[in-house]
């Protein structure tokens, strides 16, 4: 029976040798492959601080002074692009490297900063009957950007397109 029971250790540490790497450590710890390689790339990412690059757009439309609809869209890009790199825009964001919530928290500075780089507008009025009515339209066609999350700052570079 004991030869049985030394056969099955055998077989069982056979098939453990082959699903599991051993790491010598002070309390002699078994760490899996697929633990080891999550923890790693984990690791990897955090260092790294990989920039993502995102299209956004925003329209906004105006009428007798006030502003009747706006919306603010942003997506992360399906694809890298070769682009110059064009003005740098830095928010204080200490504690923050959600892409989303950063974005929406700072939309007014980015719209702001934004704008400055160049917008489309189109104005329509109408005259009738001594009365004045306007209808006019802000957008900023989709633009390519590279948000990078540095030092509790994120560094949102606009890019040109060639």
């Amino acid at each position: 029976m004991s030869q049985t029971s030394h056969g099955a250790l055998q077989n069982r540490y056979f098939f453990s040798k082959n699903q599991r790497l051993r790491f010598k450590t002070g309390f002699d710890s078994v760490l899996s492959l697929r633990n080891f390689i999550l923890f790693y790339f984990l690791l990897l990412s955090s260092c790294l601080n990989a920039s993502q690059t995102c299209i956004l757009s925003y329209r906004a439309q105006v009428k007798d002074a006030v502003v009747i609809s706006q919306s603010f869209h942003f997506t992360q890009a399906m694809q890298d692009i070769q682009a110059n790199k064009g003005k740098r825009l830095r928010i204080y964001s200490p504690y923050e490297t959600d892409l989303n919530t950063m974005m929406q928290k700072n939309r007014d500075e980015i719209i702001d900063f934004l704008m400055k780089q160049g917008v489309h507008t189109r104005s329509h009025e109408k005259i009738n009957d001594f009365k004045s009515s306007s209808l006019i339209s802000i957008t900023i066609p989709p633009t390519y950007v590279t948000v990078d999350f540095k030092n509790d700052y994120a560094i949102i570079t606009r890019l040109i397109i060639d």
